[in-house]
């Protein structure tokens, strides 16, 4: 049984119903809110859906959920020992999936470092 506590925003409420009405005419489905697998078959629509509208109007639920609909049939997601192993996408390096985008930034610790003046090993204040 799935938790339904995203729902409870009147946002979500106003999307759900543009969306019902979008689906209604495009795949004449009948989608009900009180169905416990809506979220399914939302994520079977979300792949055969070719309306902009419908498929930005599921974007916006899945941001307003926090979560991407799942149907049930994605593979599990790889672990090891406990941590999620990141994939590597063509042309990105995989401390830029790490650290992000700006690899200056990061020197271990998570702050900025500035260079510093040093003179026989002590550092100088300008």
């Amino acid at each position: 049984m799935n938790d339904h506590q995203w729902l409870m925003n009147s946002q979500a409420l106003n999307t759900l119903r543009k969306l019902r009405k979008r689906i209604q005419a495009e795949f004449d489905i009948n989608l009900r809110f009180s169905d416990f697998d809506f979220e399914t078959q939302l994520a079977e629509l979300k792949h055969r859906s070719h309306d902009t509208d419908t498929l930005n109007l599921i974007t916006e639920l899945e941001a307003l959920k926090g979560a991407p609909f799942m149907t049930g049939h994605e593979p599990p997601e790889r672990l090891y020992r406990g941590q999620k192993i990141l994939q590597e996408k063509k042309g990105q390096d995989i401390y830029e999936l790490i650290y992000g985008k700006d690899l200056a930034l990061h020197n271990g610790r998570g702050k900025p470092e500035l260079p510093r003046k040093m003179y026989r090993g002590q550092p100088v204040r300008n």
